[in-house]
């Protein structure tokens, strides 16, 4: 990925899903930007966390820990939301709303964001990463 110029803005993306963040690096002269240098980081091991931020996070999501790890079910096949048209995740929302309201047709929005989740058992943390929380949903008659 590449950091590109539009009308004196710097237009860049850093990967998706939380797997990557960008270093952008900017040369600055008499302040003008003279040089732009873009990097993706993978976001790994590697990384060293920030104690401070580390212990803030800890003890902000301790009390949901156990509701987060709870495994609400398990899947064969990887859900994700990276397809404009289908994806795993949109065909398992939609056959759910099908299925819960009983009416004949869904359709979805298709918006791309969430981790994927794996096969395997599937968590609630899973849930609220690949997901929106209280989204509305509106039905119709098509006559």
């Amino acid at each position: 990925m590449y950091a590109v110029t539009s009308n004196g803005t710097i237009v860049m993306q850093s990967g998706c899903h939380g797997s990557f963040i960008g270093k952008l690096d900017l040369q600055v002269e008499d302040g003008k930007i003279i040089d732009v240098k873009h990097e993706l980081v993978n976001i790994d091991e590697k990384i060293k966390a920030d104690e401070e931020i580390e212990l803030i996070i800890n003890n902000l999501m301790s009390p949901h820990r156990e509701m987060l790890s709870t495994v609400v079910g398990s899947i064969q096949t990887a859900l994700n939301r990276y397809r404009v048209l289908e994806a795993t995740m949109d065909n398992l929302l939609l056959k759910s709303i099908v299925y819960v309201s009983g009416i004949n047709l869904a359709f979805s929005n298709g918006w791309r964001y969430g981790a994927p989740i794996p096969p395997g058992p599937i968590t609630m943390n899973d849930l609220w990463n690949i997901i929106p929380t209280n989204p509305p949903i509106s039905t119709c008659e098509i006559r």
